[in-house]
């Protein structure tokens, strides 16, 4: 091949990679799958009107307008970010006018304030940390105010609170909520601030394989705007991937309720690329043999901790055993104690009885001798008395 045919197939190459979304995902792979999901959906529409009977058990014609675009990564993130990430696209991937929620910090009534001071009318509904943990505390309350409204703002001080507050039902349903700075208020700032999150769509890294990220709605978008938005999104978030296009599996492109439609995947030589942590080596190199060697290894050394640790098992067992014999002495030898002590106290008991016996057979003898001695007395005086009238006799 001759040089100046090397350089225009070079040249030719290079310029096929620059039109590829990223490098990588050619736009009219992209747009036919997006033309696909409008039609998948008119017609779908077309049947739902025709079945006037049936009933919106699937979440109604609103799930089935929102295109999302699904990015598939090899490795698993270790970690979960709690705030998105913002992404500018050319076309508000919202439907116009969209009932706003504004979730802030207390005092609510100062954001309010300073929503009607500085005439912003995008926001729909104020609501503060407080009333989320009082009034919207039941699931039933928290589920009406999700469904009334199209997009939840947060203010980024409590963005990181929020998981709690709304409960797993709310995040699941793809309103979470998206950060905004709104301490900043010169120069019409807030308003900035509110109407760039409304024309921006976000990136919620997690720890699974597979993020979505909304492009649009089809009720609003062409699919030719569509694929603008998909232009602009798709290299800003692999840029925010861990290891770039190197980590990412797969592009994919679909609705609420239709299938996913691949728009790119990585060659069968590139599958495993990537998919290691860094500095962690293929665990499925190496030979059977050199497998079962590494069993033996493994085995011989989980027989030497068993015997290691069988000594201290013998031992611990025969503790408890002590342990356990102890305890069941401890209730014989208090009620030998008892006993011991009631014969003490019986044995106390009776030699005061005996101690006592004298003193009671003196006191019990007192009144015997004193009315012996009463007796005597009162005989000396007949005799006493008898004389001195044989006296006076005789004298007479």
């Amino acid at each position: 091949m001759s040089p100046t045919a090397s350089t225009s197939a070079a040249a030719a190459a290079a310029g096929s990679s620059a039109s590829l979304i990223g490098g990588h995902v050619a736009p009219a792979q992209a747009l036919k799958a997006l033309r696909a999901l409008a039609a998948h959906v008119a017609a779908a529409g077309e049947r739902r009107a025709a079945a006037a009977s049936e009933l919106p058990l699937d979440g109604g014609a609103g799930a089935d307008d929102v295109v999302w675009m699904q990015l598939t990564v090899k490795r698993l993130s270790a970690t979960k970010q709690v705030k998105p990430v913002r992404i500018a696209v050319p076309h508000p991937p919202h439907v116009p006018e969209p009932a706003v929620l504004l979730l802030v910090a207390d005092p609510q009534r100062a954001t309010k304030d300073l929503l009607v001071e500085q005439r912003i009318k995008s926001v729909t509904r104020v609501v503060g940390v407080e009333k989320l943990r009082g009034k919207f505390a039941p699931f039933e309350a928290r589920r009406q105010l999700m469904n009334s409204h199209d997009v939840v703002l947060a203010d980024d001080r409590i963005v990181r609170m929020l998981p709690k507050l709304l409960g797993k039902k709310w995040l699941e349903s793809k309103k979470q909520p998206f950060p905004v700075d709104i301490r900043h208020t010169k120069n019409d700032r807030l308003r900035k601030e509110i109407d760039g999150a409304l024309r921006s769509t976000y990136y919620m890294a997690n720890k699974g394989s597979c993020a979505s990220i909304r492009i649009g709605t089809l009720s609003t978008l062409t699919p030719d705007q569509l694929l603008e938005n998909v232009s602009a999104a798709l290299p800003a978030v692999v840029s925010k991937v861990p290891g770039g296009w190197t980590n990412v599996q797969g592009v994919e492109l679909k609705t609420g309720r239709s299938i996913a439609l691949p728009v790119w995947n990585c060659s069968l030589g590139q599958l495993w690329d990537g998919a290691e942590e860094p500095g962690m080596e293929a665990t499925f190199e190496g030979s059977e043999d050199e497998e079962d060697e590494e069993i033996v290894e493994i085995e011989q050394e989980g027989k030497k901790a068993k015997a290691a640790a069988k000594p201290k098992t013998d031992a611990a067992k025969g503790k408890a055993r002590s342990s356990k014999a102890a305890a069941a002495a401890k209730p014989a030898k208090a009620s030998a104690e008892k006993d011991v002590q009631q014969a003490a106290a019986k044995k106390a008991k009776a030699s005061k009885t005996a101690g006592d016996a004298p003193a009671a057979a003196a006191k019990a003898a007192k009144p015997a001798k004193a009315a012996s001695k009463g007796k005597a007395t009162s005989g000396a005086a007949a005799k006493k008395i008898g004389k001195l009238a044989k006296l006076q006799a005789g004298s007479a």
